[in-house]
């Protein structure tokens, strides 16, 4: 249990769920509350049975085992996506943008648990072996200023169908890209209106997605293999930048993330790639003399090379929300075995991600702790709500005393249960404080 409970109270976030799924009744309603401040709190293992504990009136976890196995939310998890989706385009501080992107990607959650369904082999890019757990393939949206979660699809490999006996089920995660962003067009027409980029990596570059794309007149940004084959020219694109580029073909560009700089050396051309067509290719180095690092491609021919990778760049975003939906809000700590709990719980994580992202560009967080306290990064938005728990917490114990309650009632009531009647009393220790930095923008 972590020092301070969870009182499960938050009107915002309240009316974000509400809107998100009308049809929770209310004791479903408090139940996604508590579940989503249990995410965004500092307990260290985002587990069901230490949420359930860790609430001022604790509760059994098989309450929020129902809600998430058995309960009947009155809509798929897919509808929630979209009506969050909705949600977000209500406001103008929260909408999609013009110079915005829609970023395309997938994240391995590993897990040790050989009977959870959803889960199989998969290989990791990162270690380079296979591992055991739970592929999820999404969309993010990314710009200046907003970095948030639209869709996501789970991966299961064709074998692992197949031993299920399951096998007509089976999409590759290309299919799995199309049919998000079909949805998103389907649910969001003014995405034709933006001319918005959509921005992946080499895994995703197929014939199948760019033409789905190209239907659509929407343009793409995409970092490339480097056998990518040219047509007319017997060669690939690595073989074009040592045979034909010079190095005095690369143009240096600064590029700034933050307070720090960079400098790459670009060379652009358009050029005829197999199943692509006629494409825009940057070819770029991270040090002059030194061979190409990457290559990047668009259907944009107007861009320039630096365009590209301005836009390229800004596919970490969901780099980033990945990693911190991991590290902060426990993405990857279920322990549920059954698809519509796995499902739901994964939902519940993104609408949290989602609701902070909500929070700051709604400006709540500048009502709180002033307008100019920098909150530029989603682990800084966590922290900040997780120090509003603690205020509200404060705020209840003050409120309990005034009404005439004794504080050692209260002191006793936060006891561990196992070390009440002990004569070595433990309790639970664990800072909760925060500290904001007050920076102007």
């Amino acid at each position: 249990m972590q020092s301070i409970p969870i009182l499960g109270q938050d009107g915002v976030l309240r009316n974000f769920l509400s809107e998100i799924n009308p049809a929770f009744s209310a004791s479903q309603l408090k139940n996604a509350l508590r579940l989503c401040q249990g995410l965004c709190s500092s307990l260290p293992h985002k587990s069901l049975s230490s949420m359930a504990d860790s609430l001022l009136v604790p509760l059994d976890q098989s309450s929020l085992n129902r809600f998430l196995n058995e309960s009947d939310w009155g809509c798929e998890v897919r509808q929630l996506d979209i009506n969050r989706l909705h949600l977000m385009q209500k406001n103008r501080q929260t909408a999609f943008k013009k110079k915005g992107v829609f970023c395309l990607d997938d994240t391995l959650l590993t897990k040790t648990g050989k009977g959870m369904e959803l889960t199989c082999n998969h290989f990791d890019h990162c270690s380079f072996s296979m591992k055991h757990g739970l592929s999820l393939v999404s969309l993010h949206y990314r710009d200046d200023t907003k970095n948030y979660n639209l869709f996501k699809e789970v991966y299961l490999r064709k074998s692992c169908l197949e031993a299920r006996g399951r096998a007509h089920e089976f999409k590759t995660k290309l299919e799995l890209a199309q049919d998000m962003l079909t949805t998103l067009i389907e649910t969001e027409p003014s995405v034709l209106d933006l001319k918005s980029h959509f921005v992946f990596d080499s895994w995703f570059l197929s014939r199948n997605l760019t033409s789905l794309l190209e239907s659509f007149n929407l343009k793409y940004v995409s970092r490339a293999k480097s056998n990518r084959v040219i047509k007319g020219l017997n060669m690939n694109l690595a073989e074009y930048a040592n045979l034909i580029l010079k190095d005095c073909d690369f143009v240096p560009h600064e590029f700034t993330e933050g307070n720090k700089s960079l400098i790459l050396y670009c060379y652009t051309a358009i050029l005829p790639i197999s199943n692509l067509g006629d494409v825009k290719v940057v070819f770029v180095k991270l040090e002059k003399g030194k061979n190409v690092s990457f290559f990047l491609v668009s259907n944009h021919l107007r861009l320039t090379g630096k365009e590209i990778v301005e836009l390229y760049k800004l596919r970490w975003g969901i780099e980033i929300d990945y990693k911190f939906s991991k590290q902060e809000i426990g993405l990857s700590e279920w322990h549920l075995r059954k698809k519509q709990g796995i499902l739901r719980y994964l939902t519940l994580c993104f609408i949290t991600s989602t609701f902070l992202e909500y929070y700051r560009l709604m400006g709540c967080f500048g009502r709180h702790f002033g307008k100019d306290t920098l909150l530029n990064t989603k682990g800084k938005e966590v922290r900040a709500y997780r120090h509003l728990m603690f205020e509200r917490f404060i705020i209840w114990v003050y409120e309990q005393c005034s009404r005439g309650r004794k504080i050692q009632d209260l002191l006793w009531q936060f006891r561990e249960k196992n070390s009440r009647n002990h004569e070595v009393i433990q309790f639970t220790c664990q800072s909760t404080r925060l500290l904001l930095m007050s920076e102007s923008a």
